[in-house]
């Protein structure tokens, strides 16, 4: 294991779990350490790198939470396997999607707000609790029928001009994909029963079946959004075509 330990190289730049962070991401990101490949102890990258074992366990958690690696117990930590097959959940704009498709695009603000970061959110986030945030929520619609209701929530570290952004027109997904640059994304896909107040907002009968697409936006290690989207289940799907080594 000294060799893997080598591996790892802090960059003395902020938070030491961020630096641990930052390191095992570039060697998966990067290739050198492969999916399948063994990490040391926590007990043994605490000794080599001389930091607290809380700290490293706190990055190697938040890694695992991110899909970068898996945790079994007694077995240890590994570099996650990616799925197979891999299929791709892309970014969309709902206004240039939805006429693509022959339909007419509708959109209303629900909500537009900075308020501090609730607990939930900012864990989401990776931020203090009571950062301040963008909160914005709204119904895009094609050919009259609700098909998606945005939640989102934009760091206003990152994007203070959200705050000021006019959302009334244009929703909050079509301008962050101009106005803020990111280099990953990642989905969760889940199925729901609606809730009274979820079925009243989207026209549908509480029970009613939904889909529901969670979506966090990076710009490196830091969250830029997050977003929750719902959709009635029988106004919406997904289709993704792919080859055996996707």
């Amino acid at each position: 294991m000294s060799n893997v330990i080598s591996d790892i190289r802090l960059d003395g730049e902020g938070p030491v779990y961020d630096q641990i962070k930052r390191a095992i991401s570039g060697l998966i990101r990067s290739g050198h350490w492969k999916p399948g490949h063994r990490l040391p102890a926590e007990s043994e990258l605490s000794d080599a790198l001389s930091i607290a074992r809380m700290t490293v366990n706190r990055a190697l958690k938040e890694l695992t939470e991110d899909g970068l690696l898996v945790r079994k117990r007694r077995a240890g930590t590994f570099v996650a396997q990616p799925d197979a097959p891999a299929a791709i959940l892309q970014i969309v704009d709902m206004a240039t999607a939805i006429p693509a498709r022959g339909e007419t695009y509708g959109y209303r603000l629900e909500i537009n707000e900075t308020i501090p970061a609730p607990d939930a959110i900012a864990k989401r986030m990776r931020l203090p609790f009571g950062t301040r945030l963008q909160h914005v929520e709204c119904l895009h619609t094609a050919d009259g029928k609700i098909v998606e209701y945005e939640q989102r929530w934009i760091n206003l570290n990152l994007l203070p001009e959200a705050a000021r952004a006019d959302f009334s027109e244009v929703g909050p997904g079509s301008w962050l994909l101009r106005a803020a640059p990111w280099t990953e994304a990642e989905h969760t896909v889940s199925a729901v029963n609606a809730t009274p107040d979820q079925a009243r907002r989207l026209g549908t009968a509480p029970g009613d079946a939904l889909l529901v697409l969670e979506r966090r936006t990076f710009q490196g290690e830091d969250v830029v959004t997050y977003a929750r989207l719902i959709h009635p289940g029988n106004r919406h799907s997904m289709t993704e075509r792919f080859g055996p080594g996707a």
